[in-house]
C-alpha cells in the first residue's frame, strides 16, 4: 500500500480523489491528508466527512512520513514547500511546474532531492507526447515548439486582459510568443505545461511557446507540440475539457495525476 499527502484542494484535487476511487477500488494507494489553507479548513472538513484527514500545516504533513506528497495548488506551493518536503527525503509530485523556471530555485530543488535520495516528480499534465519528446532527446533535439490554445474566458486575470478586449475576440488571436520561461512567469496558471514541455526537452530559454485565444475551440483547451531531433520529428495536438470551476486548467491534469499516481502500482507498466 501507498501513502499519499496532497497538497490544495480545488477542482484538481477534487477531481484527483474521484478518479483514485473509481480505478483503485483495491485501495493500493490510501490518501491520507489533505493540507488546506487555514480559511478553507472547516469547509474541507466538513467536505470529507473524516474520511482524510485535513490539516493546514506542511509540518504534520511530513511528520506522517508518506510516500509521496502531490502538489495541486499552485507555484507558491511549490516554492514554499518543495525544498521542505525534499529534505524529509519524501518524494514529490509537481503539477505547477512554472515554479521551476527559476534557476537557482531549480537548481537548489535538484540538489536537495540528489543529497536526501528523494524523487521531483513530473506528471505530463494536459499534454501528450512527453515519452516521445524525452525520446527524441537522447538523440539530439534542435527545436520545440509549444502553443496553448484556450477560449478567451480561459486568459482572464492574466497580463492578455491589459493588452486584449477578450469578451470581443471573434478569431484566433496571439497573445505571447515568447520563450517558455517568459510565458511560465508571465501566466503562472495556464502556462504549466510550456514548463513541463521545456524541462522535458530543450530547457525553458530554446523551447518557443505561443499562447492564443480562440473562441471556435470552446469548450476545449488545446496543446499542441511540435519538436525536430536529429533522428526524427513530433507533431502532437492534444484536446481538452477544461476542468470544472477552472476553465484556466484542463480536466486532463488530474488525469494525468491519476495515471502518475498509480502507475507504478500496476503488473504491468507502460
Amino acid at each position: 500500500m501507498k501513502k499519499i499527502s496532497i497538497i490544495g484542494f480545488g477542482a484538481i484535487t477534487h477531481m484527483l480523489l474521484n478518479r483514485l476511487n473509481e480505478h483503485d477500488p483495491e485501495k493500493r494507494v490510501v490518501i491520507d491528508y489533505i493540507m488546506v489553507r487555514k480559511d478553507r479548513l472547516s469547509t474541507a472538513k466538513r467536505e470529507l466527512a473524516d474520511k482524510i484527514k485535513v490539516s493546514s500545516s506542511i509540518n504534520l504533513l511530513i511528520q506522517n512520513k508518506p510516500d509521496l506528497i502531490v502538489e495541486c495548488a499552485g507555484q507558491n506551493a511549490v516554492k514554499e514547500y518543495g525544498p521542505k518536503i525534499l529534505r524529509s527525503g519524501i518524494n514529490f509530485m509537481i503539477i505547477s511546474t512554472g515554479a521551476l523556471v527559476d534557476k537557482k530555485f531549480y537548481d537548489d530543488l535538484i540538489f536537495t532531492a540528489k543529497e536526501k535520495n528523494s524523487k521531483i516528480i513530473i506528471p505530463s499534465g494536459a499534454i501528450a507526447g512527453i515519452d516521445g519528446l524525452g525520446s527524441l532527446k537522447k538523440g539530439g533535439l534542435k527545436n520545440v515548439r509549444y502553443i496553448s490554445t484556450k477560449p478567451p474566458i480561459a486568459w482572464r486575470g492574466t497580463p492578455a486582459e491589459k493588452n486584449f478586449d477578450l469578451d470581443n475576440i471573434k478569431k484566433p488571436t496571439s497573445l505571447f510568443k515568447g520563450t517558455a520561461s517568459k510565458a511560465a512567469e508571465l501566466f503562472p496558471k495556464n502556462a504549466n505545461l510550456a514548463a513541463t514541455v521545456a524541462l522535458a526537452g530543450v530547457g525553458m530559454q530554446k523551447t518557443e511557446v505561443e499562447l492564443v485565444a480562440d473562441p471556435t475551440v470552446s469548450p476545449n483547451n488545446i496543446g499542441s507540440i511540435q519538436a525536430e531531433g536529429e533522428f526524427g520529428s513530433l507533431k502532437i495536438e492534444c484536446r481538452s475539457l477544461p476542468a470544472p470551476n477552472n476553465p484556466k486548467t484542463s480536466a486532463s491534469t488530474a488525469l494525468s495525476l491519476t495515471y502518475a499516481i498509480l502507475k507504478n502500482q500496476e503488473t504491468l507498466v507502460i
